[in-house]
Order: C-alpha cells, then structure tokens, then sequence
C-alpha cells in the first residue's frame, strides 16, 4: 500500500523530476536548478530522469508498482512522442535507436519515437556499428536501420558487431565472422567474448577449447595456450582480461598481447580511471596499467570515485582521500566513510547511516545530523536527499510552485 510520500530524482542535463504520492494521486513534476517548475506530467504518470538522448522514460499505471504498466518516450520538453503501448524500453540509446518490447516481441525507437525495427522478433540487441542482432524463433541473425537482413538467421547465438567482426555460434561452436558473412575466424571455439575486439589497437583476446582457456590474435592464431582456467573482463572496452590459474589471478593486455602481472591476486576488480582493484589475502589496493600499487601497504582503498581521479581510503581504521597517483588529498583522520564524490564535494555517512557534505578543504557544506539520505553526488550544482533538494552551498532549494 502506499504511503504519501515524494521523491526527489538527481539532476541530469539542468533538469530534476519530482515524483509526488499523496491522496492517492501521482503527480510528477519536472524542474530546473532555480527550483522553477518546467512543466507537470498528467496524473498516475511515473516519470523517470533525463536521459542523455534528451528522452525521459514513462510508465502509467504508477499506483499498481510495475503491474499492467506500460511505457512510453517523452521529450526533455515534457512532449509525449510515443502511445503507452511498450513493455519495456531499455534504458540508454545506441546510435540513436532505443531496444524496446511491445506484445512480447521486440524492435527499436528511435529518439524521436518513431519504430525503426519492427515488432516482430523474439529477442534483439543493441545497435553497434550499424547493424543489430535480432532473433527470430531460435536463431539469429543482423538487421540494419532500415530492418534489411544483413546476416541469414541461421546462429545459434551471436554478439555485437565491433570494428567488422562479429562472434557466432553454429554447429555448437564459436567463430568469427564480418558483416558480409564471410568466416573470419573457423567455427571451432567453445567460448569466445561477446565483443570481440571493442578496440582497433587489441590484437588478441581470450578463447576456450574444452574446459580451458587460451589467448588467440585477430586470425585465431594461438598466442597462449590453453592452460587457462578462468577468464573474466577486467574492463568495459575489451582491452583487458583478468585470467585464473591454481587459484590465482593474472592481468592481461590485450593491446600489448602480454600479461603485466604474475599469477599473485585473490581477486581483481575492473578497470577504471587507470586502475586495478586487486586483493591479496585481506589487503585491497589499487594498481596502474604496469602492475604497480599507487599506495603504501598500510592503506586500504575502498572506493574510485569514477570518472574523477579521486580514491577513498582506509588507514589505521579511519579515512581519507587520495588521487590516482598516489598524493593524499585529505589525510586518513575520519570515523566517516566517504560514499560518493562530484563537482568537488563529499558525501559521508557515519556509523549511524546519517549522511553529509565536505569539500576538498574539508569544510562542511551540508552538516551531519540535519540532514540525511543522500541519493548521489551533485549534478549541476544540485544533489538530492529524502527531503529535497540542495545546493552546493548547502541551502536548501526552494521550490517556487506549490505541489498540487
């Protein structure tokens, strides 16, 4: 049953939404950094964030919690471009087309709305250097913008197409071939990445053959062996790969087609801002690209606030912050942890969940106590928490409409 109750949704693009529950009625609003009221979405409408494709995302039926709801485009104007007629649309367009179901079956928007792929197939992918995979019955196959077949529904599987290559499974094995069909590398993997080469300069990648896995160049050479006995991806692009032997963990390059560490970790964690988070027994710390700890043994860190070149770390028990090289920013001395970081300023939450905001002068913007719940970090100048929005220098934001 619910409750009244009103949500504050972070800022993206100079925008927030606000959702607002109370006598039965949901009624979102849509705002911006002065706290002025854009426009307001009709009633029982569950409106999403502004998404980078300037869309938002909408579902009706906002009162049943996701049952019998459908969903529907809108613009950043508050515009509707699509009926409430989708199961789903997937979050974050690629090449200006959206995944979405509708009836149990799949297609693709396009930004503005319009059904580029129609609603005819079994499952589909995003689109990756023109083409998509879609499947029809129990096979797949590609389809460019204009729904033309560029590659027979005859796979048991495929994966994205990246720089002309594309992984396929037929005949219960993997290979490799282009967007004119053409076999790049033969059928006769039992495993091989999604993505295959995500970037120009990766000249190798991971592969399997029975039980174990190996290391292949662009043509399906062997580089080495298959003595592997576990492969995961060290990071989103596909330029490394973490690999498994007797119960160690080794990291991979695959631009440079060598392994820049031993077979030494208990764990390796992905690579982000030019670092690994790799453990050793109890002791987590950060590597760069060349195996080499950014950090002295005694420290623990804990957090890389991404996409900034900050980390959060631990030492003696308490925390502080240093940057991706190493300097220490702000000396380890707080019982607090630091959650989240952005536009120069920290969330902290203490040992009683109460939250609040520091600056890299460690002067307090938002104090501990008053206020709590801090969803994110700020986002043009604004961060939301349980209770409303605030700005970066720590007033609240005034709305200057009243909620109906």
């Amino acid at each position: 049953m619910h409750i009244d109750e009103t949500y504050y949704n972070p800022f993206k693009k100079g925008k927030g939404i606000i959702k607002d529950y109370r006598d039965g009625i949901t009624q979102c609003y849509c705002i911006n950094p002065q706290g002025e009221l854009l426009f307001k979405f009709e009633p029982h409408l569950w409106a999403f964030q502004v998404e980078e494709d300037d869309v938002i995302f909408v579902s009706n039926n906002s009162d049943t919690y996701g049952v019998n709801d459908y969903h529907a485009l809108f613009d950043s104007n508050g515009n509707q471009l699509t009926n409430f007629v989708y199961d789903a649309i997937c979050g974050g367009s690629e090449e200006g087309f959206f995944e979405a179901q509708k009836d149990r079956k799949w297609g693709h928007l396009s930004t503005t709305g319009e059904e580029v792929i129609p609603f005819i197939y079994d499952e589909s992918m995003y689109f990756t250097e023109g083409v998509s995979g879609m499947k029809l019955g129990d096979k797949w196959g590609m389809v460019n913008y204009r729904n033309e077949t560029v590659i027979p529904f005859e796979y048991e599987e495929i994966g994205f197409c990246e720089n002309n290559r594309i992984t396929a499974k037929k005949g219960g094995k993997w290979g490799v071939i282009d967007k004119f069909n053409n076999v790049v590398i033969d059928f006769k993997f039992d495993e091989l990445p999604c993505a295959f080469w995500a970037e120009r300069e990766c000249g190798s990648t991971f592969a399997k053959l029975g039980d174990k896995y190996g290391i292949i160049d662009i043509y399906g050479h062997t580089l080495f062996d298959f003595v592997y006995d576990e492969v995961d991806k060290a990071d989103d692009d596909g330029r490394w790969y973490k690999f498994r032997k007797d119960d160690k963990w080794a990291l991979y390059s695959c631009e440079n087609n060598r392994f820049i560490s031993p077979f030494m970790y208990d764990e390796i964690d992905f690579y982000t801002c030019g670092l690994f988070e790799v453990k050793i027994g109890e002791r987590n710390f950060y590597v760069d690209k060349e195996n080499r700890p950014i950090a002295d043994e005694n420290c623990k860190c804990y957090k890389l606030f991404y996409p900034s070149d900050v980390i959060a770390f631990e030492k003696e028990g308490k925390s502080g912050i240093m940057n991706t090289g190493g300097k220490v920013l702000i000396e380890p001395k707080y019982e607090d942890r630091f959650r989240h970081y952005s536009e120069g300023l920290f969330v902290l939450r203490d040992k009683n969940y109460y939250e609040y905001v520091m600056d890299i002068d460690e002067n307090i913007i938002i104090p501990k106590m008053e206020y709590w719940g801090f969803w994110c970090g700020f986002s043009d100048g604004i961060i939301s928490t349980y209770r409303g929005y605030y700005t970066s220098k720590g007033k609240k934001l005034k709305l200057k409409f009243e909620m109906e």
